[in-house]
């Protein structure tokens, strides 16, 4: 199904980017290539199914260049239509099922029958309880399905595993796609929860189906050979008048069925099996016993039953068809679909004395998206080193600049305030090497304060030690109209309302 592998596509490659924030395995310009061969800039006012195509293309056409890069790592990336046990597992069920209904009766060896023993009397009973639980399920959300129970571990016993790359090697790259797998496996897993679940239900209502119509039919079989004589014992009925009702509740609509009538109270006596009063008790021929159990079977368990596997076939159908993979962290498809656009807002970080590294490339963005309130498109400027703040790489166009401080430092005017200055244009460097003006412009500055909050938590006065860095960094800015974000790595950034000091 060309929507599902579609779907696992897109979903292999979010894991990917979400697990390669450095663009170790998929550079800058691999996305912005593959996103304009894929349709980019997309037309505003694209319809779910336009955005879903562009998305599956942008993906496979990225999967492509890592499978590319590195063949061993991503052979997860393919799905294997023959890793999975359900098959197998519905095959058995069925085989076991056929043999043990076949097996299971009471047309014993001494050719007499209880009308109250019949194991479908049983399948009857159990089938009416299962009913009524399976109309409340059915119509239950797709995020409330088969989330507990004993019927989830058969879920995970029967789910396709995804493919883990064998650890042949110790690159940055192949470490990055183990973890890309792992996160894909986990999220795969739970949004198919639902569809396998509907499978599996499926299936149970076919191995009963099939069970209850093995009962049956290994009673016709037996009986074809041999007279099988119908009596009745019971602790509870302990005589036919009682029994009577009972018997016109149960088998009184097969009954009429057939054109018959439940047998009378005289009947049902000279079918009465007592202990050490049985040698005038002969019963009677068993045939319209078996007739009318066989049909109240059909009304009450194979019909239903068979009706309740195509539902929930026909609901798993539907499940699969609308799997909200969107939903799976929906940030990342907002942020491409805008960056495709052109609605997200270009912005140009440069990192000052910062080494780069993932998590501070997270935090960033999760900071500027926060601070915004759209999706950001950040291009990272070569890192400026210390004593270096005069050597500016200039943009083409002019351009939004953001710089990025460890909040840690002490705030310097030689330092610091010269590299905003220069950015500003207003510094001792305004021009470039051909003689323009440099000017960008500069409306935040990042400060990282993950490190200093860690080493500041161990002291009794950590809030004043923060109180008076922050101040010191704020009065550096105070005139330059540049406002500080401070954001940490270890918990999300909340932006500043008007009023926060």
């Amino acid at each position: 199904m060309k929507f599902l592998d579609d779907m696992r596509t897109t979903l292999v490659v979010q894991a990917l980017e979400q697990s390669d924030p450095g663009e170790v395995v998929l550079l800058d310009e691999d996305k912005r290539e593959v996103g304009v061969t894929a349709g980019a800039p997309l037309a505003k006012n694209l319809s779910t199914r336009e955005e879903n195509t562009f998305l599956a293309e942008r993906a496979e056409l990225l999967g492509l260049r890592a499978s590319t890069r590195h063949p061993e790592e991503t052979r997860w990336f393919r799905r294997d239509p023959n890793h999975h046990r359900f098959n197998w597992l519905a095959i058995g069920l069925c085989v076991i099922a056929v043999v043990i209904g076949f097996l299971t009766n009471e047309l014993g060896p001494q050719k007499r029958i209880n009308i109250l023993s019949f194991p479908l009397l049983g399948l009857i009973a159990w089938s009416l309880i299962v009913y009524v639980r399976e109309l409340v399920l059915f119509f239950q959300n797709r995020d409330r399905l088969f989330r507990d129970g004993w019927l989830q571990g058969l879920i995970r016993f029967v789910q396709p595993e995804v493919k883990k790359p064998e650890p042949k090697n110790n690159s940055e790259a192949a470490g990055i796609l183990r973890v890309a797998s792992q996160l894909f496996a986990d999220r795969w897993r739970e949004i198919m929860t639902p569809v396998t679940g509907t499978r599996v239900k499926s299936l149970l209502h076919l191995v009963v189906f099939l069970l209850s119509a093995s009962v049956i039919a290994g009673m016709y079989v037996k009986g074809l050979a041999n007279e099988y004589r119908a009596i009745w014992e019971s602790t509870f009925f302990t005589d036919s008048s009682s029994l009577r009702p009972f018997l016109e509740m149960v088998l009184g609509p097969a009954a009429r069925l057939t054109g018959e009538n439940i047998p009378s109270v005289a009947e049902l006596n000279a079918m009465h099996w007592m202990s050490g009063k049985t040698e005038n008790v002969t019963g009677e021929n068993a045939a319209r016993w078996i007739h009318w159990y066989a049909i109240t079977v059909g009304i009450f368990v194979l019909i239903p039953r068979l009706v309740l596997s195509f539902l929930w076939r026909w609901r798993g159908s539907r499940l699969l068809r609308t799997l909200p993979f969107r939903e799976v962290s929906p940030g990342y498809f907002e942020n491409i679909l805008s960056i495709s656009s052109g609605a997200a807002l270009e912005i140009r970080v440069a990192p000052y004395s910062i080494d780069l590294d993932d998590n501070t490339r997270r935090a960033v963005r999760s900071c500027l998206e926060t601070q915004y309130e759209r999706p950001v498109e950040i291009t990272w400027a070569p890192g400026i080193p210390f004593g270096k703040e005069d050597e500016i790489e200039v943009p083409e166009d002019e351009i939004s600049i953001i710089p990025l401080f460890h909040f840690a430092s002490t705030p310097e005017k030689e330092t610091h305030l010269a590299l905003l200055q220069n950015l500003l244009g207003v510094g001792s460097n305004p021009v470039d090497e051909n003689g323009n003006r440099v000017h960008m412009r500069v409306e935040f500055l990042l400060l990282d304060t993950t490190a200093f909050n860690r080493k500041a938590d161990s002291f009794a006065d950590a809030d004043k030690r923060r109180g008076d860095r922050e101040k010191a960094w704020e009065q550096l800015l105070e005139g330059s109209g540049i406002e500080p974000l401070f954001f940490s790595q270890d918990q999300p950034y909340r932006k500043p309302k008007p009023n926060d000091s």
